[in-house]
C-alpha cells in the first residue's frame, strides 16, 4: 500500500524537504509526497552559504550540477577566510580540500528553483493552503512552518553571544572572491557572502550591549577594506538561538526554523536541514528508532554549538565589552563540552596533529580520520580552526582538567 508524506511550509526547509522526500529511490516501498504551501505567508531566507553536504545532496536528489548554479544566483565556495579571530593571528583560511566545494546561493531563488523543478517532474502534489497537523491525511509529516510562537518545547542556546544582525547588500558586476568572509569586529563579527550580482554583508552583534548606530558606523571599515559599495538595500532584525528538545515522533519531524535556529557562523543551517531529513527517512524506512534519531539530532546541534563557541573562546584582536562577555560564555560552554568524550577526543586528536606538525595533506589521508566527525566537522576542520584561532595550548589545558 502506498504511504503518504506531507511537507508543510514554503520556505527553504520546505523546498529542500519536498525535493528530498520526493526522491523515490530513498524508499523500500511506494510513497507519495504532498507539499502544502501558503504563498500568502512570506518565507524567510535562513542563509546563503552552505557546507559540503549541500552540493552532494542537491545533485543526488535533483540532479543539480555546476551548470545550474546561475539559476540560484550562486557561486562556488572554496572555504572561509577568517580575519581578526584570536590574539596571535589576524588571518587564516579554512579551505575545503580539493575536489570538495560548497555553494553560496540566493535562498529565495533556491526555493523557486526547487518548486519549478518539482512541478516539471510531477514528483509531488501541490496544495497551496495553510494547514495544521490535524488537517493532513498523511502517514508522515515534515513540519517546516517557520519560527515557533512558543519556545516551551525548545532548548534556548543562551551561550550564543549574538542576538541581532544588520545586513547590507553591496552590488557588483562580477564576484571579487569565491569564499565566505568571517570577520571579527569590535562589536561582534561580520559575514560576507558573494553572489553573482552582489555581496551580502551581515554584522552580527548583541543588541543588549551595542546599538544599531554603532554597528552601522563600524561596518564601514569592512566596506572600505574589501572595496565594496554599500547600497540602501538593508535589513535588520533580532533573533534567538534554539533547538527542539524532541524533534521526531513516529509520525512528525520538524525542520528549518520550526526545528532549530542559530547564528550563521560556520554556515550550518542548510546542511543541518538536510541531515534532519535523513534522520526522518531512517525512521520511515525502519532503519532507526525515534529515540536514536532524537539523540543524533541532539549531537548534531551540540556539535554546531561547540564549533561556534571555539571561535568565541579564541576571542579577537578587540578588547570590548562584547568580546569580554563572549569569552566568558565560551568558557562556560567548552567546560561542559570538555566532559563529552566525542568532543574531547576530536580536539585532542587535532591538538596532537598540530603539536607534531603533521602536514595538511597527510591529515587528509589519515585512516583514523576517515569518517570521523563531531557535528559535521572532520579532523582536518578541527586542526585548521584550532591552529588558526591560536587556541592550541589554552584548549589543551582546558581538556586536561577533565582527562
Amino acid at each position: 500500500m502506498t504511504k503518504r508524506i506531507a511537507v508543510i511550509g514554503a520556505g527553504t526547509a520546505g523546498a529542500i524537504s519536498a525535493a528530498f522526500f520526493s526522491h523515490k529511490q530513498h524508499y523500500k516501498e511506494p510513497f507519495e509526497v504532498e507539499w502544502y504551501t501558503d504563498l500568502n505567508i512570506p518565507t524567510q531566507a535562513v542563509g546563503e552559504g552552505s557546507n559540503l553536504i549541500v552540493p552532494r545532496q542537491l545533485m543526488q536528489v535533483m540532479g543539480f550540477n555546476y551548470n545550474d548554479l546561475h539559476k540560484i544566483d550562486g557561486t562556488f565556495k572554496s572555504g572561509i577566510a577568517k580575519y581578526n579571530w584570536g590574539k596571535t593571528n589576524n588571518y587564516y583560511f579554512h579551505d575545503f580540500p580539493p575536489p570538495s566545494v560548497a555553494y553560496h546561493f540566493n535562498a529565495v531563488m533556491l526555493q523557486k528553483y526547487l518548486r519549478e523543478r518539482l512541478e516539471q517532474q510531477q514528483r509531488v502534489q501541490f496544495s497551496d493552503k495553510n494547514v495544521s497537523h490535524s488537517d493532513v491525511d498523511a502517514d508522515y509529516i515534515i513540519d517546516c512552518t517557520g519560527r515557533p510562537k512558543s519556545f516551551d518545547d525548545f532548548h534556548n542556546i543562551g551561550v550564543i553571544p549574538v542576538n541581532a544582525v544588520y545586513v547590507t547588500q553591496c552590488f557588483w558586476d562580477t564576484p571579487k572572491f569565491q569564499h565566505t568572509l568571517t570577520i571579527a569586529r569590535k562589536y561582534g563579527w561580520v559575514f560576507g557572502i558573494p553572489l553573482t550580482n552582489r555581496c551580502a554583508i551581515g554584522y552580527l552583534y548583541n543588541n543588549n550591549i551595542n546599538t544599531i548606530e554603532e554597528i552601522k558606523e563600524d561596518v564601514q571599515n569592512v566596506f572600505e577594506a574589501f572595496g565594496l559599495t554599500p547600497s540602501t538595500t538593508t535589513n535588520s532584525f533580532a533573533f534567538s538561538s534554539y533547538f527542539r528538545k524532541q524533534n521526531y515522533t513516529n509520525r512528525v519531524a520538524y525542520n528549518g526554523n520550526a526545528s532549530f535556529f542559530s547564528e550563521p557562523l560556520e554556515a550550518t543551517s542548510i546542511g543541518n536541514m538536510m541531515l534532519t531529513n535523513i534522520g526522518m527517512l531512517k525512521i520511515i524506512n525502519g532503519e532507526q528508532d525515534v529515540v536514536k534519531t532524537n539523540r543524533d539530532y541532539l549531537f548534531m546541534n551540540q556539535g554546531s554549538i561547540d564549533m561556534i563557541m571555539l571561535h568565541y573562546f579564541a576571542g579577537s584582536i578587540f578588547d570590548t565589552e562584547f568580546w569580554l562577555q563572549a569569552k566568558q560564555k565560551a568558557m562556560i560552554q567548552l567546560t561542559r563540552a570538555a566532559k563529552n568524550p566525542l568532543f574531547a577526543n576530536m580536539c585532542r586528536s587535532a591538538i596532537d596533529n598540530i603539536k607534531n606538525n603533521v602536514r595538511y595533506e597527510d591529515i587528509v589521508g589519515l585512516k583514523q580520520a576517515r569518517g570521523k566527525e563531531y557535528g559535521t566537522w572532520g579532523l582536518l576542520a578541527y586542526v585548521t580552526n584550532i591552529k588558526g584561532l591560536g587556541i592550541t595550548e589554552e584548549l589543551d589545558q582546558l581538556l586536561k582538567q577533565f582527562s
